[in-house]
């Protein structure tokens, strides 16, 4: 069965017409599932109240965060670290007049509005870390930088920038709970921010519909995509090619760090801040446990999960030997250009999990220690989140229809997240990896990993 399916999948790269990359008109959209049952005219109207009510609270709400800004401010200078530098935005505007940069394009609309002068200093974004540490470090003023997986926990534990709250209001509907639950340590808020990029499975749909398989957005349509199905479809759309007995087009294939994703979809993280006997790893929790038994399934017994390869998976799925892989959010459709139509899913949600439960990437604004004005970098945090989302909502539904636009902010709102920078991090991530794929008891790679992440929070962290 998996031989010829992959055989006629292969055939069919081979007379498709080339989408270029660009979208289909065609969308995977959501659509409701439909009840037998009809509710009373009652109940219709009570539900129209509802929707009213609903509709009115949203607008003015959409009224408040319109509203939310100041008028002017006492002080508008600013010293803000970015990884663009003038050169790279300049260039990039010139390309496309409608470019946007979180930075850079809030630069220019804060100067309009409250004068002042911005000062960006853009550095590579591996170097952010290290400049605004020696900036602090030097008594050098800096008022607002990037809060990303890798700057953090090291920023709020080492007290180079300060309690956002002092200058945020995070309960006020607009930032997102998930940043600023996954930049807070030690009980204190560092970050916040509003925008998220959920991790989404992005699949060949035509593959599926030659070869006569549901696809993962039908799946979940049904409210049933979770890792049974996930498995099932991924064993269907594997097999073996060249007759030699081994499988040369799979299920699935992604980085070697998709382990992280599926702890994500079953309700947990990587690395625990919360553990009041230091920095941990949860990775012998019962959630962990599962999610490794099952990648370890797929990798040496089921064998529908590509053995990852740099990034091999990329040219594979182009070809049309690898039916599913993942993206992150939008990105699933525009990142892979080839001769098929590719549609997106949520991840498949984990015995554990909840519907809507990923991964994702997550960042925000930290306020230094070193700022000499805390309240403007405050606004302009505001400012740039809204230019954003206005700049997003417009483009997105535009592109892909207010369904999928839809789904994917319910995403962006249950991201499940942790920062990764400490020492030891990549090294516990090969002893997941490399016990996955080579049959070491989970029990064994994990219980390892997790020493790992102790070892490198010491190290980092001095706890």
């Amino acid at each position: 069965m998996r031989k010829k399916i992959l055989a006629l999948a292969l055939a069919g790269a081979m007379g498709l017409a080339a989408c270029g990359g660009s979208p289909s008109d065609e969308k995977g959209t959501p659509t409701p599932i439909k009840s037998d049952e009809q509710p009373d005219k009652k109940e219709e109207e009570k539900d129209d109240e509802s929707e009213k009510k609903e509709e009115s609270d949203g607008e003015k709400k959409e009224e408040e965060i319109k509203g939310s800004l100041p008028d002017s401010l006492a002080n508008a200078n600013l010293t803000i670290v970015w990884d663009m530098t003038e050169e790279a935005w300049k260039a990039a505007k010139e390309e496309d007049p409608d470019a946007f940069n979180l930075v850079w394009t809030t630069k220019e609309e804060f100067e309009k509005k409250y004068g002042g002068k911005v000062e960006i200093i853009g550095v590579g974004w591996g170097d952010q870390a290290s400049t605004v540490i020696s900036m602090v470090n030097a008594g050098e003023v800096c008022d607002l930088a990037q809060a990303h997986d890798q700057n953090f926990p090291i920023y709020g534990a080492k007290n180079i920038v300060q309690d956002i709250s002092q200058y945020i209001d995070l309960n006020d509907g607009f930032w997102y709970d998930s940043v600023t639950k996954a930049f807070t340590y030690n009980g204190k808020p560092y970050a916040a921010g509003a925008d998220a990029a959920p991790v989404v499975i992005s699949y060949n749909k035509t593959l599926f519909e030659q070869n006569g398989i549901k696809t993962p957005m039908e799946y979940f349509n049904e409210g049933n995509w979770n890792w049974d199905t996930f498995r099932q479809v991924a064993l269907d759309m594997t097999g073996d090619t060249d007759g030699d007995g081994n499988p040369d087009v799979f299920g699935f294939g992604w980085w070697d760090s998709f382990y992280v994703q599926m702890l994500n979809a079953n309700g947990t993280v990587s690395i625990n801040y919360d553990d009041p006997n230091g920095v941990s790893s949860n990775y012998l929790s019962p959630q962990a446990t599962e999610a490794f038994t099952f990648l370890q399934n797929g990798y040496i017994t089921d064998k529908f999960m590509e053995r990852p390869d740099g990034d091999k998976f990329i040219s594979n799925f182009k070809s049309g030997k690898l039916a599913m892989t993942c993206e992150y959010s939008f990105a699933a459709i525009t990142a892979y250009p080839c001769d098929y139509e590719i549609e997106w899913a949520p991840l498949p949600t984990g015995p554990s999990g909840e519907k809507y439960e990923c991964g994702g990437s997550l960042s925000g604004f930290a306020i230094p220690v070193t700022s000499q004005n805390p309240e403007g970098a405050a606004v302009f945090a505001r400012m740039a989140y809204e230019l954003l989302k206005e700049h997003n909502t417009t483009k997105q539904i535009a592109t892909y229809g207010q369904e999928e636009f839809d789904l994917m902010q319910t995403l962006a709102e249950h991201i499940n997240f942790a920062p990764i920078g400490i020492e030891k991090y990549w090294d516990a991530n090969w002893t997941i990896f490399s016990g996955m794929i080579e049959g070491t008891p989970v029990s064994t790679f994990a219980t390892n990993a997790d020493e790992q992440i102790r070892e490198g929070a010491q190290i980092t962290l001095g706890q």
